[in-house]
């Protein structure tokens, strides 16, 4: 008999949103796209971006959850805390497994003080999370059995070769900002460090931002974009065009102010396209960076010690260089290949 496997998250297909999320999401079905001619499983999908125009749409999901043989979770906070009890008692009609796919970090925190999330979680068939320290404590702090850690990944890791990268003369050092342009993402601090540019006469500088702007952001920082000329927003790039065009860049800055990130995919994609990374030291930035090697961290919610780092580590193109090479070495930690030996050894 195949087996259907449906795929419950938020893809944003309604109006192309792109952020961790919905990347993750889209991740996860295209890798089981990939593999289903071959492993023979029918494969379909639910977008719950749909619940913010139809909130009748909840009842075609739980006829599609009934309909299915494997579930594959994809929940952020909203959903996990209203929907997943309710996912949780309609499977157990046909004893359905559930496999829940983590995003970001928080996990932890967020079931803290929430004993029926906790109860039920514990009895689902896997919890995937992205690290490594979210995965021990899930296991220690919860006595969770069913926890196996799935690291991000990209379907087109198109890495380019060591032999490629060079100073490329550095008459002009291209910097780049690669997620939601959102205050708690450390904007701001691009702003201020293009002004500490200025103040030292360093014009051989670029910084771009890209990603979808915060809706409440957005007067904010248009007045702050049009107020500079070292910094540039380049709208929102779509999945295939990332690596082509950070492959241009010298430097990735992730000045996050959130503490409870897990594995941003805006780092991995850094690191696939040769750049390093400096980011302030959420929780589990040691996990993901090798301080002085693919990237540098910084202390977090340190404004001061972030500008200071990178303005060091302009001045020193040659370590630029081989901080360039490290990254594409991590990067192939993260292969498609590890993740679906995960998947596949818990799901078919």
């Amino acid at each position: 008999m195949t087996n259907k496997i449906l795929v419950l998250g938020f893809f944003g297909f309604g109006n192309n949103q792109l952020d961790g999320q919905t990347i993750k999401t889209r991740n996860i079905y295209g890798l089981l796209e990939r593999k289903k001619q071959q492993y023979g499983y029918k494969l379909s999908s639910f977008d719950t971006q749909i619940f913010k125009s139809s909130k009748i749409q909840i009842f075609k999901m739980f006829v599609q959850i009934l309909s299915t043989d494997i579930l594959i979770y994809v929940a952020a906070h909203n959903n996990l805390k209203y929907l997943f009890p309710i996912i949780y008692f309609i499977t157990k009609i046909k004893k359905t497994p559930i496999h829940y796919v983590v995003v970001g970090g928080w996990l932890s925190e967020f079931i803290e003080t929430k004993p029926i999330h906790i109860k039920l979680l514990r009895k689902i068939k896997g919890i995937y999370p992205q690290t490594k320290v979210l995965t021990e404590e899930l296991q220690e702090k919860y006595h969770f059995e069913n926890v196996f850690q799935l690291n991000n990944f990209r379907l087109n890791n198109s890495s380019i070769e060591t032999t490629s990268l060079t100073k490329n003369s550095f008459t002009k050092l291209k910097i780049v900002f690669m997620a939601r342009v959102h205050p708690m993402k450390g904007v701001d601090i691009l702003f201020n460090l293009a002004n500490r540019l200025k103040s030292l006469n360093i014009e051989n500088i670029s910084l771009d931002i890209y990603g979808p702007i915060f809706t409440e952001y957005l007067q904010e920082f248009e007045e702050k974009i049009n107020s500079h000329d070292l910094v540039f927003y380049k709208g929102v790039l779509q999945p295939n065009e990332i690596h082509s065009v950070l492959r241009e860049y010298d430097l990735m800055l992730f000045p996050t102010k959130y503490y409870t990130e897990g594995f941003p995919g805006s780092i991995l994609d850094a690191y696939i396209s040769g750049i390093p990374v400096i980011a302030t030291s959420w929780r589990y930035a040691e996990e993901f960076i090798e301080h002085d090697v693919c990237g540098i961290i910084t202390k977090f919610d340190d404004e001061c010690d972030f500008i200071k780092t990178t303005l060091e580590l302009l001045m020193d193109p040659d370590k630029i260089v081989r901080m360039k090479k490290a990254a594409l070495i991590q990067a192939r930690k993260y292969s498609v290949d590890t993740a679906w030996s995960v998947l596949k050894e818990k799901i078919l």
